[in-house]
């Protein structure tokens, strides 16, 4: 319990509770339905004491997560970007990847989200546009009700994002 951190919890009163939920678990190593029912309970309280946390907040979190986490499962790298200095702490030899791949995420995102609203307003093409970026939205929501979303699963995502960024650089360049 020491590993899992503050915020998972809402009250001291709730962190005693799931310690005495998985302390049968750390025995066996296996989940009950007792277990399972424990816990779904408490999701249950949770929800209702803060219904925008479960429905608004941590979907927003699990789409930053899976858009904005480098993709780098195959390099010799922690995948980690923040904390900064937690990540030197525990691996001094740790180079600067996951932050470049990191700012490489922001930019893809960012020249494709940027481009979105002049290409939708600007464009001969607007049902194009529409689609494309109804097929982000629509992906980047499903993936949030995911338990357990991976950032591999945007990688589809990305060429409708580069093939945005292209028209608005390309609609820059007739203009000029």
């Amino acid at each position: 319990m020491e590993d899992v951190p503050a915020r998972a919890f809402d009250t001291p009163e709730e962190k005693e509770r799931v310690a005495m939920i998985l302390e049968p678990v750390q025995h066996d190593l296996t989940l009950t339905r007792k277990t399972d029912a424990a816990f779904a309970q408490l999701a249950r309280e949770r929800t209702a004491r803060h219904p925008l946390r479960t429905y608004l907040w941590l979907p927003a979190a699990r789409a930053v997560t899976i858009w904005f986490t480098p993709r780098i499962e195959l390099l010799p790298v922690s995948g980690h970007v923040f904390p900064l200095a937690q990540i030197r702490e525990d691996d001094p030899s740790i180079k600067k990847s996951p932050a470049c791949f990191f700012a490489l995420n922001l930019f893809y995102v960012g020249l494709g989200s940027g481009a979105l609203p002049a290409l939708a307003f600007e464009s001969g093409r607007p049902a194009a546009v529409a689609f494309l970026a109804l097929f982000l939205v629509l992906r980047t929501a499903f993936l949030t009700t995911l338990e357990t979303p991976e950032p591999r699963y945007v990688l589809v995502c990305f060429p409708a994002l580069m093939a945005l960024g292209a028209q608005a650089f390309a609609r820059r360049s007739e203009t000029n």
